[in-house]
């Protein structure tokens, strides 16, 4: 075997690289379009650990990729829209290290494109109906926005709002939720545990017409959330593989089609909710199929009505509603800030490729591979690519 033992080739080393999120990772759905959502990698890095840091380089031009590590901020007092607040500037990846969260919540408005946010909680103060903030808001031509692997809970209007002519937006592996800081469902005067607006009015179509594309992946609607799973208007959207769980007394419905909406739902799950699909509220949509979901213990309508848009981006990987319950309420590796980074994130990484004999007649490539992590730490280990199977990689003897 030359210079390397088979029994030194250590496969798990393949698997942790190949599960591990990157920096460099590519959305699926809406965000993979117009050119592709990319945020601040290959730009500056840093990490901030205080409000007035992640404030301070969130809306900071130019590139950057900014890790988050610990709790920050303020998420004020419920009514008062008080709490917090990071304005992003475009090309901006905002990266929690594990366990991170931000108190308080995020402006993305007025043009600005090419967002990541991944692997964060983010905690509102309470909901209640006065028309206050969003934990997200999303408003005034955005394009390109990824929010991946979120934990949102009890944003003050909504846990995250679309409005306002934005594109090509991806939410995926995200769990939103409302706790004991919201008041009790209901309407004017109670709580206002309306998750997420896509479409904030029938009166704005010169703005939002063929505009408001968003996709929904692998989400999650957990304890707490009355309605808007989400309620949309004028936009595509395209809702797939989601889980719905809700179990507020107060729940009036799911995914509800309103004004000019063209609505895709399908191979989600619904388990134990009122009104699932709800076309009864306004007849002036354009369309939403309802195919392949699954229902369990629900009351209320559960098929949609038209023919909706086909999405023009790359297929999603679809799990058999059966088994997606369990795949995306996992605590360990489901919706939610659940991502691995590794012991710190790998944020350079750099790999030049040399060829070596085995002794087996075959000429294996070599890829000599080095790592810088988020905390400064250097990493640097051979790897032998197997030419029969090329996505194995195994260490060499060191």
């Amino acid at each position: 075997m030359g210079s390397f033992r088979k029994n030194r080739f250590v496969f798990l080393i393949a698997i942790k690289f190949s599960f591990a999120a990157s920096p460099a990772d590519k959305p699926p759905g809406w965000a993979s379009m117009n050119g592709g959502t990319t945020g601040g990698f290959g730009g500056a890095e840093v990490t901030v650990t205080t409000m007035a840091e992640l404030q301070k380089y969130a809306s900071m031009s130019g590139k950057y990729v900014i890790w988050v590590r610990g709790t920050m901020g303020t998420s004020g007092t419920s009514g008062k829209s008080d709490g917090d607040r990071v304005v992003l500037s475009s090309d901006k990846s905002i990266l929690g290290l594990p366990g991170a969260e931000v108190d308080g919540g995020f402006d993305l408005k007025k043009g600005v494109a090419n967002i990541v946010l991944r692997n964060l909680k983010i905690r509102g103060p309470g909901a209640t109906d006065v028309n206050g903030l969003d934990a997200i808001t999303v408003q005034g031509s955005v394009k390109n926005v990824w929010f991946d692997h979120l934990d949102i809970a009890d944003g003050e209007d909504g846990n995250l709002d679309i409005t306002h002519a934005c594109d090509y937006i991806t939410v995926s592996w995200t769990r939103f939720s409302y706790t004991a800081k919201s008041a009790s469902s209901g309407t004017s005067g109670k709580s206002h545990r309306f998750c997420n607006l896509i479409g904030h009015s029938d009166n704005n179509a010169a703005e939002d017409t063929d505009h408001l594309l968003v996709t929904f992946y692998k989400t999650w609607w957990a304890d707490g959330v009355a309605e808007r799973m989400p309620r949309v208007r004028f936009g595509k959207v395209h809702v797939a593989n989601c889980l719905f769980t809700s179990k507020d007394p107060g729940q009036n419905y799911c995914i509800r089609a309103c004004h000019k909406s063209d609505i895709l739902a399908e191979s989600n799950v619904f388990m134990g909710q009122t009104e699932p699909i709800d076309i009864s509220f306004d007849s002036s949509f354009t369309a939403i199929t309802a195919k392949d979901n699954l229902f369990g213990g629900c009351k209320g309508n559960t098929v949609g009505r038209g023919s909706s848009f086909m999405p023009p981006y790359g297929a999603l990987s679809l799990t058999n509603p059966d088994k997606l319950e369990a795949e995306v309420n996992d605590a360990r590796i489901g919706a939610g800030a659940t991502l691995a980074w590794g012991s710190s994130p790998l944020v350079q990484l750099d790999g030049k490729r040399r060829s070596a004999s085995h002794g087996t007649g075959m000429d294996p490539d070599i890829v000599d591979v080095s790592g810088r992590h988020a905390d400064g730490t250097v990493m640097a280990v051979p790897f032998y690519l197997d030419p029969h199977q090329p996505s194995r990689v195994y260490e060499t003897q060191k």
